[in-house]
């Protein structure tokens, strides 16, 4: 699917361009939370401390 984004309303084509962006941010968000998790409930503390 071909989109014009030079012509119309700049509303509709931003939106229409950040969605998919801010999704996949979320979703990577997301798993970087999970992973967290269960990084903190398998291997604790510890797994957390830098150098």
């Amino acid at each position: 699917m071909n989109r014009d984004f030079t012509s119309g309303d700049i509303r509709k084509a931003l939106v229409a361009f950040a969605l998919p962006m801010m999704a996949g941010n979320l979703l990577q968000q997301l798993y970087n939370i999970v992973d967290t998790l269960i990084v903190g409930q398998f291997l604790g503390k510890e797994a957390f401390r830098r150098c």
